[in-house]
């Protein structure tokens, strides 16, 4: 499945992402809203980077996108700081997933951005002409390299340590998409637990929901959408 094929697909599935978080927003409080926050705008970025159409253009306002996503990513990380301190290191993984995956939209804009910085230059030796072009292009975005300091760039050590890093984030999503299946089928549904203060997210009128409107099956999708379309549009810029 290749072309724009698969570019349209990832595009379903980030669509998917971004409205089952938006319903999951609609559910949950707290730390919970603002995963499902996080969740929903990488899944519109995803589409927006994938979809044929948007592709071509993502890279024009890789700047934005890649403030956004830091903003999340740091986010995160204040979050997790701070449900550590009240209830211990063993809380501190809670806010991790949203920190690497707002870290990995992060480097696939910069990838996308055709800048003569970008880890796009070193990996395919791009020189700069509308970024990779989307996914549907990035088999042939080798193809359009000029020589210089693009060939200098692709030739060094940078573009194994690009690669090294997309296939590591790519094997973190799939292994993660393992463990939220293997956490719904014995009944866990990822909720975070109540901290030192007594505190814990709190599902607003769950129970009145069909049982397939639930917050741990919205959950689940919004993991198993995101991530599969974060390891299949990192291999892609990997290969």
């Amino acid at each position: 499945m290749t072309g724009p094929l698969l570019g349209w697909t990832l595009v379903v599935l980030g669509v998917g992402v971004a409205g089952g978080n938006l319903l999951r927003m609609a559910l949950v409080r707290g730390w919970a809203r603002f995963e499902a926050a996080a969740e929903a705008v990488m899944g519109g970025g995803m589409a927006v980077m994938a979809a044929p159409p948007t592709a071509a253009h993502y890279g024009t306002y890789s700047t934005w996108w890649a403030a956004v996503f830091g903003a999340f990513c740091l986010g995160g990380v204040a979050l997790s700081v701070r449900h550590a301190a009240r209830g211990g290191l063993k809380y501190l993984r809670h806010g991790g997933h949203v920190v690497i995956g707002s870290a990995a939209m992060v480097l696939m804009t910069l990838a996308m951005s055709g800048t003569t910085s970008s880890p796009a230059l070193a990996l395919a030796g791009s020189s700069g002409h509308g970024g990779m072009l989307g996914m549907t292009g990035m088999e042939s975005a080798g193809a359009h390299g000029h020589g210089g300091v693009a060939e200098a760039a692709g030739s060094g050590g940078g573009a194994l340590a690009w690669r090294v890093a997309f296939w590591a984030l790519a094997a973190y999503f799939v292994i993660f998409m393992a463990l939220a299946v293997r956490a719904r089928l014995r009944g866990r549904d990822g909720a975070l637990p109540a901290v030192a203060d007594g505190t814990r997210t709190r599902h607003r009128h769950a129970r009145r929901h069909p049982s397939v409107l639930t917050v741990p099956n919205a959950r689940l999708a919004g993991h198993v959408g995101m991530g599969g379309s974060m390891a299949t549009m990192l291999l892609m810029m990997a290969a």
